[in-house]
């Protein structure tokens, strides 16, 4: 009797044991995101060499490779490389542990880089979510809601979003902390 609850104990243990390490795995995964906005100045092939919007002095070159999920604000679909010019306003967004070059200006490439052509028609949010759908940064929690697009970077439906990176695309949101909102648009990286 007592060796069938002590391996009835064990098997328990192990298990709630292995469902917390891979909850912990997971939370471990979740990345905040960073952005850096600001006017293209230069175009070279394969980059784009950025002028910070708010100190004019801060330069960014941004990679434009595969990798890297180029999207249009207005539209919120994706672009080819050969869109971005000079004067253009750009928002590149990459996780803040992500490799930098150590030079002036700073290269890197981002996960997404988004081109502002016209007027934004509402905010762009990119972050890590986890099983509640709130952002890694606790600056955003998606309601979902009907109506909404759920693809991946290739353009295709997509129902996961628990422990995903998420370009998010929204209108509205609360004022509360976190935000709420029901996105209209959302892109799994």
């Amino acid at each position: 009797m007592n060796k069938a609850i002590t391996i009835g104990l064990i098997g328990l243990m192990l298990f709630f044991g292995i469902q917390h390490t891979k909850q912990s795995k997971t939370m471990e995964e979740m990345v905040d995101y960073l952005s850096f906005t600001g006017t293209i100045t230069e175009v070279r092939d394969g980059a784009v060499l950025v002028q910070e919007k708010t100190n004019e002095e801060n330069f960014m070159v941004f990679n434009v490779s595969e990798q890297v999920l180029l999207i249009e604000n207005a539209t919120r679909d994706t672009i080819e490389p050969d869109s971005f010019a000079v004067g253009q306003k750009v928002t590149a967004y990459y996780p803040e542990n992500a490799p930098m070059a150590l030079s002036f200006p700073a290269i890197m490439t981002p996960d997404v880089l988004l081109l502002h052509s016209g007027e934004d028609v509402g905010f762009v949010h990119v972050a890590t979510f986890d099983e509640t759908l709130t952002s890694s940064d606790g600056k955003l929690k998606i309601i979902l809601g009907s109506g909404m697009t759920l693809v991946n970077a290739q353009g295709k439906p997509v129902t996961n979003l628990a422990y995903e990176t998420l370009v998010v695309f929204y209108t509205t949101s609360t004022r509360s902390i976190p935000a709420q909102t029901t996105p209209e648009k959302i892109i799994v990286l």
